[in-house]
C-alpha cells in the first residue's frame, strides 16, 4: 500500500519530506500551486505522484487554480452549469493534455462538489466528466492509468439505496482503473469514533476491491491505519487538519475572518494519537521518560528541548508526523489476516500505554484513546464479514 502526501498551504514541507524519502509520491492542488510552477518541478517527483483538477465548484477561481488552461472560466467568463454542455470537450482535453504533459503517474477525471447531491447528480457527472474525459483519450490512445474521482458523504455509507447507486455508478464505468475516492464528513472529534461509520467505509472500500478497482483514499488522518485492512491502494499524509480531512471551504473564496488558530499536537504512533502540546509539557513534569512514548524522529530533539515554542504552523510537528505515519504505514504486513493482527494489536499496545499516562496526567477526548476501542470493535466486526 502506497502514502502520498495530500499538498495544499506550505507543500514545501511535502517536498522536503519526499526528497528525503518520506512517501511514495504526492497528490498536488491547484489552488496552492501556480501551474507553470508545478510544470517545473522535477520529472522524477511528478512521476509517481498525480493531480486532484480541484473542479468542485466551477466558479470559484480560489488561489492559483485559474492559472490552469482546464478551469472553466478561462473558457468563458462567469462560467456555469448550462456551460458544460457546450464545453464538456474542450475541459476534458484541455484537462488532460495538462496532466499527460506534466507526465503524472495517473490521469485523474475531476468531479464536482453539490453540498446535497441532486438527483441527475451521476448521471450529469458521466455526461459532463467522464464520457469526454473517457472519449479523448482513447481518441489519443493513452496508455496511463485513469483514476475517477468521487466524493463519498456520510448518507452514501449508511442509506443502502444511496450506496448502491454510487457504488453502481463507480463500477459501471469500464474505462477507468480507480477511483481516488474522498469520504467527507462532519464528525467534531480529531479523530473518528462513529463505529457505523468506519464500518462501512471499511466496507465500500472492499467492495470496490472486489471490482477489481484501485483505491486511492484522499484527506486521510490517523484512521488511515484502520483503512488499510480493507487493503486499498494507497492512503494520505497531510500536513493541517483540514488536509486530514475534507471540508468544501477550502476551495471558496470566503471573507477571511480573524481566526484563532489550534493548538499545536504531536502525533505518537505508539499511541495512534495526535497529543495536544500542552500534554505534552504536563507529561514532561509528571512522567518518567515521557519522551519515550513518542517517536524518534531528525525533529525529535529539537521539539523536546525546553526553549522550543510551540505553534500549529511550525514545520516540525508535520515533517515528524509525516516521517512517523510512512514508517507505520511501511510495516504493515501484505498479507489481509496479518494486517488486521497487527493493528488490533498496535491498538491493544495504545491502550496500555494510555492507562499509564491518565494515571499521571488526564487528557482531554481530542488527546486520548477513546478512539481506539471503536476502532478495534470496527475491525472485529469487519473481520467477521471477511
Amino acid at each position: 500500500m502506497k502514502i502520498y502526501h495530500q499538498t495544499g498551504f506550505r507543500y514545501n514541507w511535502n517536498i522536503e519530506s519526499f526528497e528525503k524519502g518520506v512517501g511514495d509520491g504526492l497528490i498536488f492542488s491547484p489552488i496552492n500551486i501556480d501551474s507553470d510552477k508545478l510544470i517545473s518541478f522535477k520529472e522524477k517527483m511528478k512521476q509517481v505522484s498525480f493531480l486532484d483538477p480541484q473542479l468542485y465548484l466551477l466558479n470559484e477561481a480560489k488561489g492559483s487554480l485559474d492559472t490552469y488552461p482546464y478551469f472553466p472560466g478561462n473558457l468563458k467568463p462567469d462560467f456555469s452549469t448550462p456551460d458544460l454542455d457546450n464545453s464538456q470537450d474542450e475541459l476534458a482535453k484541455l484537462c488532460v493534455d495538462y496532466q499527460i504533459e506534466n507526465d503524472f503517474e495517473y490521469l485523474v477525471i475531476p468531479t464536482r462538489y453539490h453540498a446535497d447531491n441532486p438527483t441527475n447528480y451521476f448521471l450529469d457527472s458521466t455526461d459532463f466528466f467522464v464520457d469526454p474525459f473517457c472519449e479523448y483519450l482513447k481518441e489519443i490512445k493513452n496508455s496511463k492509468k485513469v483514476l475517477l474521482s468521487a466524493i463519498i458523504k456520510t448518507v452514501m455509507l449508511t442509506d443502502d439505496e444511496k450506496k448502491n447507486e454510487v457504488l453502481n455508478w463507480i463500477t459501471g464505468h469500464q474505462n477507468i482503473d480507480g477511483v481516488y475516492i474522498i469520504f467527507e464528513n462532519n464528525f467534531t472529534s480529531k479523530q473518528i469514533k462513529d463505529f457505523d461509520y468506519l464500518l462501512n467505509v471499511l466496507r465500500f472500500i472492499k467492495i470496490l476491491k472486489m471490482n477489481q478497482l484501485e483505491v486511492h483514499i484522499g484527506y486521510c488522518n490517523t484512521e488511515a491505519l484502520l483503512y488499510s485492512i480493507a487493503m486499498p491502494d494507497s492512503v494520505t499524509i497531510g500536513s493541517y487538519e483540514n488536509l486530514r480531512s475534507f471540508g468544501i471551504k477550502r476551495f471558496q473564496d470566503l471573507e477571511n475572518a480573524p481566526m484563532r488558530g489550534p493548538n499545536a499536537r504531536l502525533y505518537s504512533s505508539f499511541l495512534l494519537q495526535w497529543v495536544d502540546y500542552v500534554y505534552i509539557q504536563a507529561m514532561e513534569k509528571l512522567i518518567t521518560n515521557y519522551e519515550d512514548f513518542f517517536d524518534d524522529s531528525e525533529f525529535k530533539p529539537l521539539m523536546f528541548k525546553p526553549d522550543f515554542k510551540w505553534h500549529f504552523a511550525k514545520a516540525e510537528p508535520y515533517k515528524h508526523y509525516f516521517f512517523v505515519f510512512d514508517k507505520q504505514i511501511k510495516q504493515l504486513p501484505e498479507l489481509q489476516s496479518d494486517r488486521i493482527f497487527y493493528v488490533k494489536q498496535t491498538i491493544k499496545e495504545a491502550l496500555n500505554l494510555f492507562k499509564i499516562i491518565e494515571n499521571n496526567v488526564l487528557l482531554d477526548n481530542d488527546s486520548d484513546g477513546s478512539h481506539l476501542s471503536t476502532w478495534f470493535n470496527v475491525i472485529n466486526a469487519f473481520e467477521k464479514e471477511i
